[in-house]
């Protein structure tokens, strides 16, 4: 039944409260049942997939079963996806440590470089989920559409970064709503602003082949 006017929107509220809480428990039962490392790629996948979904206006969508759908689908690309992003992540870490532990100042004049880098891995990682759920290509051909789009489109970068850090940090002064919305609410926000992203590329690729 259709509800207008306050009801109305205090029930769509609770619907999102709902869905967003669903997804946080499934990928928290999808990633510990996966012992971690076989689960948390294809579950975070999933949960970008079907947030995906909403963001495109398909609300009605049975969400456990859509859910292990996209757990499913390409788990061992999604996989190795994640593997390339943990390595990257990895060799990052290890050059922090080399160079915050060197005395020769030349060395430590990469810092500020390495940094940047830093930064782009960060949000390359944001993307890379998003990219794997809206475009079917080869692995490196989405860690390398993620990486671009970093650059391409920078503000809308750095307002998920700022929006994505915001809304973890305010749920940290609440610790009790982790469980419930820890991951659910980042990747949805994650989803929304890489989708607005895609969409006005494809647009502007159409609009220059018309």
């Amino acid at each position: 039944m259709e509800m207008n006017g306050l009801m109305g929107g205090v029930y769509r509220i609770a619907e999102w409260i709902m869905r967003l809480a669903a997804i946080n428990l499934l990928w928290i039962l999808f990633t510990v049942g996966g012992l971690v490392v076989g689960g948390l790629f294809p579950a975070t996948q999933a949960a970008f997939a079907v947030t995906r979904q909403w963001i495109r206006g398909e609300t009605d969508l049975p969400i456990f079963k859509t859910f292990v759908h996209y757990f499913k689908k390409d788990y061992l690309k999604v996989q190795i996806m994640g593997l390339c992003l943990a390595i990257i992540g990895f060799v990052l870490y290890i050059d922090f440590v080399f160079i915050y532990q060197s005395t020769n100042p030349y060395v430590q004049l990469l810092a500020f470089p390495l940094l940047i880098l830093t930064f782009i891995y960060i949000l390359t990682c944001f993307y890379a989920f998003s990219a794997f759920v809206h475009y079917e290509l080869p692995v490196f051909k989405l860690l390398k559409h993620a990486a671009l789009h970093t650059v391409v489109r920078p503000f809308l970068s750095i307002g998920m970064l700022i929006s994505c850090a915001g809304v973890v940090f305010l749920m940290f002064q609440f610790p009790g709503v982790l469980p419930f919305f820890g991951v659910s609410i980042p990747v949805f926000l994650l989803m929304w602003f890489s989708h607005t992203g895609f969409i006005r590329n494809e647009e502007k690729q159409k609009s220059q082949a018309a």
